[in-house]
């Protein structure tokens, strides 16, 4: 295996973003494009990267604007296009660097939300998805007021930020990935008023377009999310229901990947690709 790090510009302001590559020492079979959640980094899927390269896949990821390693207000968009946009500058360097081979998008909870926009909106530049407690809801439904107050702030002050509130002992059972994650540096807890309601309203988008999907897509929930909501995961699978398969995993937080039995995880994620790259 190996591993490289590289930056590139985006969007109109040229924001440097980081990105990271694993690749085998073999000729890769497809490239895992992956897509982080809210307030983390690219550097917290080591283990998933070094998984499935040792199963002759590339993988390649990038801290989104804002987040880890990259340019940006911690937490913060103008427009979710400027999410879209990270995502195809990331496809396309993967087509560029492994020679077209198939791309499968993998995308964790906010990262499973704008992959599945994506998956959506630019279907023929990825073989399929894979989404794991996607943001389309959340586990708990914002107060009516909180949500207009978030709307209001966003044509007021849309770069108003302030604490997401996560409670991180819900992220996994195992305790030291909770503990690594308090003491990440690379890890915030900001969310601006403009970020929160683009990513609110996109969750219902990809929730009502849900039939228009045309490629395969995988979509995985613990049952124990108390992040995001297995509940619309669920209605999203059954909406493209012939597109998609729905796995939920019994007693698993929200990041099923890093939960004690994510060997169990990976291994289901493995054998779904080489079904749709077999077909």
């Amino acid at each position: 295996m190996q591993h490289a790090n590289f930056n590139w510009r985006t969007g109109s302001e040229q924001l440097k973003l980081f990105g990271q590559v694993w690749t085998p020492l073999e000729e890769p079979i497809a490239v895992i494009a992956l897509v982080h959640g809210m307030g983390e980094h690219s550097g917290r899927y080591r283990k998933l990267a070094e998984f499935f390269t040792s199963n002759n896949f590339a993988v390649i990821t990038f801290d989104q604007r804002g987040h880890g390693k990259s340019d940006g207000k911690r937490g913060h968009i103008t427009h979710f296009n400027q999410l879209l946009e990270g995502i195809e500058e990331l496809v396309d360097r993967a087509n560029l660097q492994f020679k077209f081979k198939p791309i499968f998008l993998y995308g964790h909870s906010m990262g499973g939300n704008v992959a599945l926009n994506y998956a959506l909106k630019k279907p023929s530049t990825i073989k399929g998805v894979i989404a794991t407690g996607p943001w389309l809801r959340l586990a708990f439904e914002p107060p009516a007021i909180q949500l207009k107050l978030a709307s209001i702030m966003r044509n007021l002050y849309p770069g108003f930020s302030q604490s997401s509130k996560l409670n991180v002992e819900h992220l996994s059972h195992d305790e030291s990935v909770v503990t690594a994650y308090k003491k990440d540096k690379y890890v915030h807890d900001r969310i601006s008023a403009s970020f929160f309601t683009n990513l609110y309203s996109s969750g219902l988008y990809a929730l009502q377009h849900a039939n228009e999907l045309k490629i395969p897509a995988l979509i995985m929930h613990g049952e124990e999310d108390k992040i995001t909501s297995e509940p619309a995961s669920a209605e999203f699978a059954k909406r493209s229901s012939l597109m998609s398969e729905y796995k939920s995993w019994p007693g698993m937080y929200h990041e099923i990947h890093n939960e004690p039995d994510n060997d169990l995880v990976y291994s289901y994620v493995l054998n779904w690709i080489l079904r749709i790259l077999n077909k």
